[in-house]
């Protein structure tokens, strides 16, 4: 939906399936997902500040698991 007099924001990424991960490994974004149980894994890695979307949108039935990992 767009609306008049207002930013539309088009560079939204959905992620849904099964698998679904985001990482941060080396100054990189790494996002992982899988959208059915029979196809392969998709992976995207990005800079932080080269990122292409402004938002992330995390879909899907059962339970999300933050972890954070410091080395």
């Amino acid at each position: 939906m767009t609306l008049k007099g207002k930013q539309n924001h088009y560079n939204v990424k959905l992620l849904s399936g099964y698998g679904i991960s985001i990482k941060q490994k080396e100054n990189k974004i790494i996002l992982n997902h899988k959208p059915d149980p029979f196809s392969n894994q998709e992976q995207e890695e990005w800079f932080v500040k080269n990122m292409p979307y402004e938002k992330i949108v995390l879909t899907g039935k059962g339970i999300f698991q933050l972890k954070y990992y410091h080395d």
